[in-house]
């Protein structure tokens, strides 16, 4: 028995969940894998993190289940908040096992270091795994034309999602997607296409129409603009892009009250926001509701005393409905 698997096997032995130290090992004195898996996991869920780190250590010692060993090893350091080190034994794990879970694993962490490229990357390096299902591949390939669209390079991330159609011709999320990517690429005719065979797939879909909406506001049709939007935001209201746009439809083509409408609904749900609000006046003002439009402003005046915007409405319903 070397001294390296000696170290953290008296641990081990002293722990709570192994009490007989020489059940860590099988009778032809090789360690007993399932055993210090399961008990290394009861440890990590118990947020002993030392302690399972001690076993997964003695399992890459072993060289037996190194990509394994190296993986808890990873999700170790997660739980524990060390990122670089997490991302550090996951790219090890991979090297020594290539997995799903471990591709899985980097790509979250690097997401959550707004590192697409990265992410992008590694799902590409997950998508060459073997045997993988239908279902997973959509899931990489759409993951994949995510994180190269927000890094804005449209042709990789138009592969991707061109892939996933080939899987599921269907999948109006994918339509939606490669609408957006064309609509940054300013291809408005392929854009809207996409939007409205995502629409036709499903008319409940949100960002498509909102997608669509955006193209007709580019090419300064407005009033299909402005109709577009409220049907987007009849199913979303939580669309901050899609309400705002609205909100410059109206005013250029003088029609207030279905922004008024669904500002005001806003306004109800959401964190309070003055500039939302400030707009709301705005529109209530336009509508000649003086009253209404003075209490809003009020409100902004409330919580940004210095609103000058909001102050110079103040004044304009001021002489129009007096005090």
């Amino acid at each position: 028995m070397s001294d390296l698997a000696n170290a953290p096997t008296g641990e081990l032995a002293n722990s709570s969940t192994i009490n007989d130290a020489e059940s860590i090992y099988l009778p032809d004195k090789k360690l007993n894998v399932p055993i210090l898996l399961k008990h290394g996991e009861v440890l990590f869920n118990a947020h002993e993190f030392s302690l399972a780190k001690n076993i997964y250590r003695l399992l890459v010692a072993s060289g037996e289940v190194t990509g394994l060993g190296l993986f808890h090893l990873g999700k170790c350091a997660e739980a524990e908040g060390d990122v670089e080190e997490a991302i550090s034994k996951y790219e090890e794990s991979a090297t020594y096992q290539p997995s799903l879970d471990t591709y899985r694993k980097l790509a979250a962490l690097c997401l959550k270091q707004s590192n697409d490229r990265k992410a992008a990357e590694i799902f590409e390096r997950a998508i060459l795994l073997k045997d993988l299902t239908k279902t997973v591949l959509f899931e990489l390939h759409q993951a994949c034309g995510n994180c190269w669209s927000r890094v804005k390079e449209i042709q990789r991330a138009e592969t991707h999602f061109r892939k996933c159609l080939d899987i599921n011709p269907s999948a109006d999320e994918i339509r939606s997607n490669l609408g957006t990517i064309y609509l940054q690429a300013n291809q408005l005719d392929t854009a809207k296409r996409n939007f409205r065979d995502a629409i036709a797939s499903n008319p409940e879909n949100s960002l498509a129409l909102a997608g669509l909406g955006m193209c007709f506001y580019l090419e300064n049709d407005k009033k299909s603009a402005h109709d577009t939007f409220v049907r987007s935001l009849e199913l979303n209201i939580r669309n901050s892009a899609a309400l705002f746009h609205l909100i410059k439809c109206a005013y250029e083509i003088r029609s207030y009250a279905v922004a008024t409408k669904i500002l005001t609904e806003y306004v109800e749900i959401a964190p309070v926001q003055p500039d939302l609000l400030y707009c709301l006046a705005g529109l209530q003002f336009q509508l000649g509701k003086m009253k209404e439009a003075r209490a809003t402003a009020q409100k902004v005046i409330q919580i940004r005393p210095e609103h000058a915007a909001v102050l110079e409405l103040i004044k304009k319903i001021e002489r129009y409905h007096g005090n």
